[in-house]
């Protein structure tokens, strides 16, 4: 497999996951900002805008908020950019991809060009954009070979699914608005129904211990790290490593995880702190051994 075409694959999960990921957190941001007016708008916007790292700092009002976090096409940490780059990624791929999947990026797109940012009701409008990423998730599922291809979209997407659990949990929604904060932690990673099932009542310790422990959520950092791990390994299985560094990484990390325990607030934290540092290290890891350039090849004669 060419170079370029995983480091498409890989980056092509990863917008995706962090276009859904961020859609549906400032839904459920927002709706927390105009139900409850305990918390003061410009505090509710900063706490948001920073977990995201979005360059736009000014916004000081819910409305202005949603503008912000839709954002625009080149800036890759918003709605707008994180779908753009994956169409971008996308059309790089494009013969590779099945037509459904380009299709359902294309929709997120026009649907987000529709005025989100300024719409009487932008919930509406993000679940819209929201249910079309999630048809983008089951189409690759649904029609994508099991090859290099894949492992590397998987690997992208759990990574980047670990980073942005950890921006949602360190906003703190259960500190901020302690009566309703943790069950929209809860809804911004879909979980809330999972969590039901648990019968644990719905505080912030016991919302932020199923996002990172729960061994059957999909999207817990836990599970998420497990499917980094056997990605990894999918690749090794097909011939591509980079000498078992990344597998150490991944691997260490869903191990941490699995037996954790049940931590007090403090050791949770640093499980969180300890995921996202792990991911990050271990994206930088794939972009040595599999993206970066080292130099063109002289020839002689």
């Amino acid at each position: 497999m060419l170079s370029r075409i995983a480091e498409s694959f890989f980056w092509l999960g990863r917008y995706v996951e962090r276009a859904e990921a961020t859609a549906r957190l400032l839904a459920e941001h927002h709706q927390l900002m105009v139900e409850d007016q305990s918390v003061p708008d410009p505090i509710g916007s900063s706490v948001l805008l920073e977990a995201l790292s979005v360059s736009e700092r000014e916004a000081q009002t819910p409305r202005a908020l949603v503008r912000a976090v839709v954002g625009n096409e080149t800036d890759a940490s918003t709605i707008s950019g994180a779908v753009a780059s994956a169409r971008g990624n996308a059309r790089a791929v494009r013969d590779a991809l099945s037509q459904d999947t380009f299709e359902a990026l294309n929709a997120a797109h026009l649907a987000l060009s529709r005025g989100i940012a300024f719409a009487s009701s932008p919930g509406v409008a993000l679940h819209e954009v929201l249910e079309r990423l999630l048809v983008v998730n089951g189409v690759v599922d649904w029609t994508m070979p099991r090859d290099e291809s894949y492992q590397f979209l998987v690997l992208g997407r759990e990574l980047e699914r670990i980073d942005m659990l950890g921006r949602l949990l360190g906003i703190r929604h259960d500190l901020l608005w302690p009566s309703s904060g943790a069950a929209a932690t809860l809804r911004a990673a879909g979980a809330l129904s999972p969590f039901l099932r648990t019968g644990s009542p719905i505080t912030g310790p016991h919302a932020r211990s199923f996002l990172v422990l729960n061994a059957t959520f999909p999207r817990s950092m836990r599970s998420c790290a497990a499917d980094a791990e056997e990605a990894v390994r999918g690749l090794q299985r097909l011939g591509v490593s980079d000498g078992s560094l990344l597998l150490r990484e991944v691997g260490m990390l869903r191990s941490e995880l699995e037996y954790a325990g049940l931590p007090e607030q403090d050791s949770l934290d640093r499980y969180i702190r300890e995921a996202t540092d792990a991911a990050t290290r271990a994206s930088d890891e794939v972009n040595r051994a599999f993206f970066r350039q080292h130099g063109t090849v002289v020839w002689s004669h």
